[in-house]
């Protein structure tokens, strides 16, 4: 891994700890990272959710984009999920299998990911999803 993506995947670990922080290298620099037990509030009738998501090797002038949280997310209201969100299967190395997922597209526009850190990044997405 790059010395950039170490440092964003330290800065997670540190957040969520080491138990609930999975991270698999890729083979360009970047790492892949899931986070289990992230929580999602209120608005889902399932209260936690893994996150996964790359590190790209080319951090800090990329985006931690997109993020992929449990296929069966579902809204306690029984409304759909809305815009920015679409049920597909992820292939990473961390899984043997391609792993059956709702994506999260909640891209920062223009150069503003240089901005934020990758952390700042995957909270600010949790965030928007706990608040949908």
């Amino acid at each position: 891994m790059k010395e950039s993506v170490q440092t964003a995947l330290a800065a997670i670990v540190e957040r969520y700890g080491a138990e609930r922080v999975r991270a698999v290298p890729d083979e360009q620099g970047g790492a892949w990272v899931e986070i289990s037990g992230v929580g999602l509030g209120d608005t889902y009738t399932q209260a936690t959710t893994f996150a996964l998501f790359l590190l790209p090797f080319n951090l800090p002038n990329a985006d931690v984009y997109p993020m992929y949280l449990r296929a069966d997310l579902a809204r306690r209201d029984e409304a759909g999920l809305g815009e920015g969100f679409s049920v597909t299967a992820v292939s990473w190395l961390g899984d043997p299998e391609p792993r059956p997922v709702t994506q999260v597209s909640r891209r920062t526009r223009r150069s503003d990911f240089t901005r934020q850190t990758p952390l700042q990044k995957v909270e600010k997405v949790i965030d928007w999803i706990g608040a949908r």
